[in-house]
């Protein structure tokens, strides 16, 4: 029938529901956020920090912070709803 059963193992899962949704950023975290946010090399700075000790696939890199980072959710006129956020599922050796 092409159905499966879906199953999800998670470990140390809590819900965000309960939590204060108050933001746990302090004004020095805003103020360095602002300051990268001038540099005009931004994202190729936060791409080479993801996954520092794998060396290289800077393309890679970039598509991932992409997925990451995610989009706008969009409510078009017509009713339709575009999701802002997508899915992703990153596999790979843990060695």
């Amino acid at each position: 029938d092409g159905v499966f059963r879906t199953a999800i193992i998670g470990v140390a899962v809590r819900s965000l529901a309960k939590e204060s949704t108050q933001s746990a950023m302090t004004e020095q975290d805003l103020a360095n956020i602002r300051e990268l946010g001038k540099d005009s090399n931004v994202f190729s700075r936060i791409a080479e920090s993801l996954a520092p000790s794998i060396h290289g696939h800077d393309y890679v890199k970039k598509g991932l912070l992409l997925q990451l980072l995610g989009g706008m959710e969009k409510n078009l006129a017509n009713g339709t709803h575009i999701r802002g956020d997508i899915n992703m599922l990153m596999v790979g050796d843990p060695s």
